[in-house]
């Protein structure tokens, strides 16, 4: 919907080429990256304030324009990036690299595009801020690549500010396309313990990756299961909850028996299905079938499951203003779904009516040589101009 070069293109391109900068990986203090936004916010006069992890070194950052009042709304984003491999990129993945009308770097379209976006406008909402009849607030999030673990916070953190927002955009690259739902997410690993021995003498040890292949077959299972019962008139694709396990670790030798073995599991539930349920039916069969062949062998063999994100889904709402705003500002086009995850589900926990919109393409994300074109750059300044006009009340 891009006329041409928005006028704010460069600022925002500028912004990007710092954020790029920072890399930002999953789990990496960020404080860095943090600095630099409250530095480029305070500079123009807005005051942030930060959420800080337990370990003191990962931050959420919120940031207030406008009225001290009810409502608002909020703009969010979040600042990790998954990892880059610079062996399968043309330049360095953490320097912004302008060609042919494409931005490259990690992190460019997802989301560091969208957050420069948001700080390029931020002077022109503060300029306006007498004239907004609510606030507009920039959440910005830690840790969302492995697991929204910023987002998770932010529900408390938002309540500690004493702030409430009424709608949250989020912005992740979605072609400017409305999403309004997507699947839960709950993230495991499980850890077994059995005992060591000699392979030649395989009867005086427990082998830990035999139980936990076990675990693994029960989980697959379960994932057919899931498959073999689509939920009717679903838009989602695939039309039902999933499980799946990503990553094993184990044994130390080919001629040991393992003591040891630990895999990563998921389940990205369907709105509407329970995880939970999953979960202990996984519980149950290592409980009845798989742990007491283990210790009527070796009393100190274990089985613990951890979970370690246990993530609502993005549930669409009848009457939704978010939705609404949207259309008003931007597009008519009906929202989506989508089966990935968001933290779009935790500020709909905080009571927040959510839509996921943002530029740039989700094929371009977790890809060597990503990028995000100007173009896109230009349509998300272009619909957060629009944005600001409606607040101000010079919408058309």
């Amino acid at each position: 919907m891009s006329a041409g070069p928005h006028p704010l293109r460069e600022r925002g391109i500028d912004l990007l080429a710092s954020l790029v900068g920072f890399p930002s990986v999953s789990l990496s203090p960020n404080g860095d990256i943090v600095g630099y936004i409250e530095e480029w916010l305070g500079a123009h006069g807005i005051a942030s304030q930060r959420d800080a992890h337990e370990d003191g070194k990962r931050f959420n950052l919120l940031a207030r324009i406008g009225p001290e009042a009810a409502g608002g709304i909020l703009l969010s984003g979040h600042l990790d990036v998954v990892p880059a491999d610079a062996a399968g990129w043309q330049s360095d993945p953490f320097s912004l690299r302008r060609a042919d009308g494409r931005l490259y770097g990690r992190g460019a379209v997802d989301m560091k595009g969208f957050l420069a976006m948001a700080l390029a406008m931020a002077p022109e909402f503060h300029a306006r801020a007498g004239e907004l009849g609510e606030p507009l607030y920039l959440a910005f999030t830690f840790d969302e690549e492995l697991g929204c673990f910023g987002a998770e916070r932010m529900p408390a953190f938002l309540e500690a500010a004493g702030v409430t927002p009424r709608i949250a955009i989020i912005g992740e690259p979605t072609g400017m396309m409305p999403i309004n739902a997507h699947k839960g997410g709950m993230e495991l690993v499980t850890h077994v313990r059995g005992a060591a021995s000699h392979a030649s003498k395989p009867d005086n040890g427990v082998n830990a990756i035999f139980a936990a292949s076990k675990i693994i077959g029960f989980i697959e299972k379960l994932a057919a299961e899931c498959a073999g019962a689509p939920v009717a008139g679903s838009a989602f694709d695939p039309p039902h909850t999933t499980l799946s396990v990503g990553t094993i670790r184990g044994g130390e030798a080919r001629n040991v028996i393992p003591e040891g073995c630990s895999f990563d599991w998921e389940i990205r539930a369907h709105p509407g299905a329970d995880p939970h349920d999953l979960r202990l039916r996984v519980q149950r069969f290592v409980e009845e079938e798989v742990l007491p062949a283990m210790t009527a062998r070796n009393p100190a063999c274990e089985v613990v499951t951890e979970m370690l994100l246990d993530a609502p889904p993005l549930v669409a709402t009848p009457d939704s203003k978010a939705e609404a705003l949207v259309a008003r500002l931007w597009t008519n086009r009906p929202p989506s779904v989508v089966s990935f995850g968001t933290d779009g589900a935790f500020f709909q926990k905080a009571g927040l009516d959510t839509i996921v919109i943002g530029p740039g393409g989700m094929a371009q994300m977790h890809q060597p040589d990503e990028f995000i074109t100007e173009q896109a750059m230009d349509e998300g300044l272009q619909f957060l101009e629009r944005l600001l006009d409606e607040m101000s009340g010079r919408a058309a």
